[in-house]
């Protein structure tokens, strides 16, 4: 079967760009597999090598389009073509209000934005799109707010990396194939280093112990507070390291947290890493630290690496870091007003007693290798692409019978009557509008000639 893989892919920053290349290899065992870069030229010449890239106006026909999707500016092109061509969406994030508010707002687009909120959330959604438009909306509002209804609305199926995802999708699409695919697991280094063999690699002192926080430092992983408890908890750890393994946003003012705590020698900034280097920072580690709030849906590749080299990790509570794996294997820390004594208390509990890191690190070990080995999960999703290409043209009948294109009269009166229809829970009733409005449409054309 042929599959065009749309994705940013490395040397793009994004980490959605390093889980399409790394599963690449693995899904091209099963599938025919065509790569469809918005560069090709700049594709890391390994991947080069193996597979065919071309541009997006070049996209070949094919029996499926794989549209790997996430919340941030790198996805802009995939997103325009998943809405216009439909395929099936892989949803690295529930949420993609960023991205649309980076394609609209930010180029001076308020009204496709405030648009997009009405036909997610209806009447709240436009008063909420009114305050983010307005840089009033903060971190929190995006995340209670999530747009993805364009794309989701014209996907023949949905994959979701998480059941928090999965679920969502199955309720806005019935009828439609959905898949929960883990996120598969990918190491470099296999077998991973020992501790002992990574921090003397990486220079980080043997005696010590390491907190590795993985990852683009970025405001939502509540480092601030990290760091604060780090300063606490060296007063009964003299020896203990905070280590933020990867590059930090620039806005972010971690030195200046790092100096109001006086944390001092105790943290460590690495900057961008090899991933090589990357898993030895998570090998180093005694507790790897994964906390983020708000979501968008999201789960770390990251976190399921420490996981996968037997280390125990902290996440955040209600989250799908927190709920994607089965009880004992993460510690979960509530983001509500005591959540930085619930970290102290937490991490504190871990570094007194290592064979609780351990215990922890095993269990998490053997259930990482058992479920998100990324031979099995190209399995489950080859097999999944399979059942949807057999259903492809009903479904995506299904999806034109719903559709008009954007700007026009009929477009307009359409998504009206859509979000209504969700708002009173009618979404699962086939309602055909094209017939039904096509002639309100053309009439009122017709009169206004």
């Amino acid at each position: 079967m042929r599959v065009n893989i749309w994705s940013p892919l490395p040397p793009s920053a994004s980490g959605i760009a390093d889980y399409v290349a790394e599963s690449l290899p693995a899904l091209a065992r099963h599938l025919d597999l065509c790569v469809v870069a918005e560069a090709p030229e700049a594709g890391a010449p390994s991947l080069r090598e193996r597979f065919p890239f071309v541009t997006p106006a070049a996209a070949p026909e094919a029996d499926l389009d794989l549209y790997h999707l996430g919340n941030s500016p790198p996805h802009a092109w995939v997103y325009r073509a998943a809405c216009a061509r439909p395929g099936v969406a892989v949803l690295h994030d529930w949420s993609l209000h960023h991205l649309v508010l980076r394609e609209t707002v930010e180029r001076g687009e308020v009204g496709a934005y405030l648009r997009e909120m009405r036909r997610a959330h209806g009447a709240t959604g436009t008063f909420v799109g009114r305050q983010v438009a307005r840089a009033l909306g903060g971190d929190l509002l995006p995340s209670l707010f999530p747009l993805n209804d364009r794309v989701l609305e014209g996907s023949l199926a949905v994959v979701g990396l998480t059941e928090h995802v999965r679920s969502r999708a199955a309720h806005r699409l019935p009828g439609r194939p959905v898949l929960h695919l883990r996120h598969h697991l990918f190491l470099p280094l296999d077998p991973p280093p020992s501790r002992e063999d990574a921090r003397r690699a990486l220079g980080l002192p043997q005696g010590a112990l390491v907190v590795t926080a993985p990852g683009l430092a970025t405001a939502s992983k509540r480092l601030d507070l990290a760091v604060r408890a780090a300063a606490r908890l060296r007063a009964a750890h003299p020896s203990l390291r905070l280590v933020v393994a990867g590059e930090a946003d620039p806005s972010l003012p971690l030195s200046a947290w790092v100096r109001e705590a006086r944390l001092g020698e105790g943290f460590v900034l690495t900057g961008r890493l090899s991933l090589e280097d990357f898993e030895r920072h998570l090998c180093a580690a005694d507790v790897v630290l994964s906390l983020r709030f708000p979501t968008h849906g999201e789960i770390s590749g990251a976190l399921v690496r420490g996981l996968g080299v037997g280390r125990p990790a902290v996440v955040t509570a209600g989250t799908p870091a927190a709920e994607e794996f089965p009880e004992g294997i993460v510690a979960p820390i509530d983001p509500g007003p005591r959540e930085e004594e619930e970290l102290v208390a937490v991490l504190g509990r871990l570094l007194e007693d290592a064979g609780l890191r351990e215990d922890m690190g095993r269990l998490a070990r053997a259930h990482v290798r058992d479920h998100h080995g990324l031979d099995q999960t190209a399995g489950r999703l080859a097999a999944f692409l399979e059942e949807v290409a057999a259903r492809r043209e009903p479904l995506r009948a299904g999806i034109l019978a719903d559709r008009a294109a954007e700007g026009g009269l009929l477009g307009f009166l359409m998504e009206e009557v859509l979000w209504g229809a969700r708002d009173l829970g009618l979404s699962r009733v086939p309602l055909g509008l094209e017939e039904l409005l096509g002639e309100l449409a053309g009439i009122h054309s017709r009169v206004r000639e």
